[in-house]
């Protein structure tokens, strides 16, 4: 993955983090990569992370960048915060491996306030041919690749979950090789219920 957070992720990891704003939660914060773009708009962090060994890279790379971070165990599908504490959620290649992408998005939305952010940079299911390649090669890949699902339809899930997905963009060609292409990046608001 080095050179592909080299020639792509960079570019559009920090294109995504650049919307996010004041109290930040990140989701799935993995070994803590996302952590060097985080925008000056951004008062404070904090992460959840399943995996043990990834929740210590975060913590270690956070201090060698200077970044104050609150990195605790969890899942996205029960985020450990109380309703209504961020201002802004960050999710970087994470639904695709989630157990289940509509608890995710509720708990994503509980822990946000109204018109809060949920920041964005997934791999999702293609259009056409390369859609249903995702779909057949879906269960063998996942088993490769620690429960990663690359035909997931992440806009309608993010739209059904209740957020404004219009300044969501599609990346459909990237230097990503399938089944891992195209993206989705940018940003959805909480829509007021």
């Amino acid at each position: 993955m080095p050179l592909f957070n080299r020639t792509f992720y960079h570019r559009y990891r920090r294109e995504a983090m650049s919307h996010a704003v004041g109290r930040l939660l990140m989701v799935g914060v993995g070994p803590g990569t996302d952590l060097r773009f985080v925008p000056p708009a951004v008062t404070s962090v904090a992460a959840v992370e399943p995996v043990a060994a990834f929740r210590r890279m975060a913590a270690a790379l956070a201090r060698r960048n200077g970044i104050a971070v609150d990195v605790v165990d969890g899942v996205g599908e029960s985020i450990p915060f109380p309703d209504n504490s961020f201002d802004s959620v960050h999710i970087g290649l994470v639904l695709c491996s989630v157990d289940d992408v509509a608890a995710t998005l509720a708990e994503i939305r509980r822990v946000l306030v109204p018109g809060g952010r949920l920041v964005v940079l997934e791999h999702v299911r293609g259009a056409g041919a390369m859609g249903r390649f995702q779909d057949l090669i879906a269960r063998p890949w996942s088993r490769l690749a620690c429960g990663c699902e690359p035909n997931r339809r992440t806009i309608d899930a993010i739209a059904k979950a209740g957020f404004d997905t219009s300044g969501l963009r599609s990346i459909p060609r990237t230097l990503v090789p399938p089944p891992c292409t195209p993206h989705l990046q940018g940003v959805a608001v909480v829509v007021d219920e």
